[in-house]
């Protein structure tokens, strides 16, 4: 829930304080570049850092309680993007550690499967789609109610509550997540850098569509702020539907079949949103665009740990995968600006879309090194 409360809140943030869209952007940059940080550390100590991600995200909830309370645009913008700042932090030290834990630790002759190890992760990951789909449409009761500070008063309390279900944690040993004898970086860096730049595409095209969506659909569609808001739900289920199914189609087909098509279906979809079209297009385009986001993160994740051998070198892959969140959504209201439409902002989601899917098509010929199941 919390990683996806900038793009719900963007439209009645961007109303109190009268932010232009490449200020609004800066809320996703300050989110996910902290993100960035968490990540690093995060494979180091992972039963320590997923409390702790989850006391950042507290933090970072009550400053934004705070800051909504503010009406000076430069101290409530502050206030906010700091709030952000913590927020991510927190996801990146908790989320990365939770992949990975899913990803490593268990059965080992399950694990190191690589369909198995892909529905792993897919599961832990639709939960996490749960919360992205509830998020908008619970900031869009709460606002027609006039009650949204009520709402992130829940999620501290929600985030705080899983801090202290998860502090007894570390009282406990590292969990031997089957490491090899410590590789070398330089071994492994081709992999590492060919996963950090598939991953930084993507998570920022992911970002891109949820963040942007609610205001695209305000200016374009005629719809008011609750129901555009109501836009990110219908992308997150999407989403959540596609990462399902690709779950499930793991069990009789390969990685890449699975991948590949779902990477096309979304390039066509998102590129549908550059032209002008009806409200029924846009959720249409909408809706696709989710459902082949899916898959994608999971597999990647899953093809990554495939590949290494030695997993803690993954952190600076995980931070570059962050830091995606952060450029790609202030660069597409960089270029909204510049140009004056956001279907514009629009183009820098596509062309990175093109490039994940050439990554994807690529993968076996760029990389040297023997492949998990294909």
């Amino acid at each position: 829930m919390v990683t996806v409360l900038p793009g719900p809140l963007l439209p009645v943030m961007a109303a109190k304080w009268g932010l232009r869209d490449v200020q609004s952007g800066a809320f996703f940059a300050a989110e996910f570049a902290a993100s960035t940080v968490g990540s690093v550390f995060s494979p180091h100590r992972l039963r320590r850092n997923m409390p702790l991600g989850y006391a950042s995200m507290t933090a970072g909830v009550l400053l934004l309680l705070l800051a909504g309370r503010t009406v000076g645009t430069a101290l409530g913008h502050g206030l906010a993007l700091t709030a952000f700042a913590l927020i991510g932090l927190g996801i990146g030290l908790a989320v990365t550690a939770t992949n990975l834990v899913v990803a490593m630790v268990g059965d080992k002759a399950a694990a190191g499967a690589s369909g198995e190890r892909a529905r792993r992760i897919s599961l832990v990951n639709l939960w996490w789609g749960i919360g992205a789909v509830a998020c908008p449409w619970l900031i869009a009761v709460a606002e027609h109610a006039g009650l949204v500070w009520g709402l992130l008063l829940l999620m501290a309390l929600g985030t705080a509550g899983m801090f202290v279900g998860l502090a007894p944690l570390w009282r406990e040993a590292e969990p031997g997540i089957g490491l090899a004898p410590r590789a070398s970086l330089q071994s492994e860096a081709g992999i590492l850098l060919f996963f950090a730049a598939f991953l930084f595409l993507y998570v920022g095209v992911e970002t891109v569509v949820g963040g942007w969506i609610t205001t695209y659909a305000h200016r374009f569609s005629g719809m008011t702020l609750a129901h555009a808001s109501l836009m990110v739900s219908l992308y997150w289920m999407a989403l959540l539907a596609g990462r399902w199914l690709g779950s499930v189609a793991l069990k009789s087909v390969g990685e890449r079949t699975v991948l590949i098509p779902g990477l096309a279906l979304a390039l066509v979809a998102v590129a549908v949103l550059i032209a002008p079209h009806s409200t029924a297009a846009l959720l249409v385009a909408v809706a696709i665009a989710g459902a082949g986001f899916g898959p994608v993160f999971p597999l990647g994740v899953s093809r990554m740990l495939g590949r290494v051998r030695d997993h803690r070198n993954t952190g600076w892959v995980f931070a570059v995968t962050a830091s995606g969140g952060a450029v790609l959504p202030w660069l597409t209201g960089l270029v909204s600006t510049g140009t004056g439409s956001l279907r514009m902002g629009f183009l820098v989601p596509v062309v990175a879309l093109a490039g994940i899917l050439l990554l994807a098509v690529g993968e076996n010929a760029m990389l040297a090194t023997p492949t998990a199941r294909s």
